[in-house]
């Protein structure tokens, strides 16, 4: 009992002795050039759905590209993410993007391909998608990955003695 009582005292103090604070600091600002492109309805029972993009190859480049389905037999406030598993498991989603024409604006194809779970192979169900949306949402920057160049060169045994402060 004694043990019980010190839990809920302890308990009480926590929750009584703190107060709300002010607001805190302003934090950074969120990228606004966000895009969201809507598609209507499609229907496929050739396990390809391909949807059009106009859109700069530099943004496209770097760019987070996230789409996301409702399907047919799905309540319309529920989005699949691409890739992923279909809402019966029958398919697979995945998507690949690819350049259709450079002039007058830079035109993009992303094509969205179902596939069976067990063995990827074409999903030839008649399946619609009510809705797709696909986000694209560009990069506040863009580094290198990979090995990045040194700030040394490796073949200057001075600029390897400079950058480690070697001693000879």
């Amino acid at each position: 009992m004694k043990q019980l009582m010190a839990l809920l005292v302890t308990a009480s103090l926590f929750m009584t002795a703190c107060e709300k604070g002010g607001d805190g600091a302003q934090g950074p600002m969120g990228n606004a050039d966000v895009t969201v492109y809507n598609y209507p309805t499609q229907t496929t029972s050739s396990g390809s759905l391909n949807y059009t993009l106009t859109i700069s190859k530099e943004k496209l480049d770097s760019s987070l590209v996230l789409v996301y389905y409702n399907p047919s037999t799905e309540t319309s406030s529920a989005w699949y993410p691409v890739p992923g598993i279909g809402p019966t498991a029958n398919y697979e989603t995945r998507y690949f993007i690819y350049q259709t024409a450079t002039t007058p604006n830079s035109q993009y194809t992303l094509a969205v391909r179902l596939t069976q779970p067990a063995n990827a192979l074409v999903y030839t169900g008649t399946t619609t998608f009510t809705k797709l949306k696909i986000v694209i949402a560009p990069a506040s920057q863009v580094l290198a990955g990979g090995r990045m160049a040194a700030p040394y060169d490796v073949n200057d045994y001075y600029s390897v003695k400079n950058y480690f402060g070697l001693e000879d």
